[in-house]
């Protein structure tokens, strides 16, 4: 539960639209906030591997199954 609340807050530190979904630049942004610098590519593969809908964003559902590998989501 304590992951969830912490990956909340990045997400809603990076996006800044309110949209509810992230786009790459602002997932490596968040994965900045946690001290780690991956490629824009990486993220953007990233992305691509947990976008069912096509859209080309994550929304905070997928980036807690991305980052947390499915442990505490559903």
């Amino acid at each position: 539960m304590e992951n969830t609340a912490i990956l909340r807050e990045w997400f809603d530190r990076v996006d800044l639209d309110r949209t509810g979904n992230i786009t790459a630049a602002q997932l490596k942004s968040t994965f900045a906030i946690g001290y780690l610098d991956f490629p824009l590519s990486v993220v953007q593969q990233m992305i691509r591997m947990y976008d069912f809908d096509g859209n080309g964003t994550m929304s905070f559902q997928v980036q807690g199954k991305c980052l947390l590998g499915n442990l505490e989501w559903d």
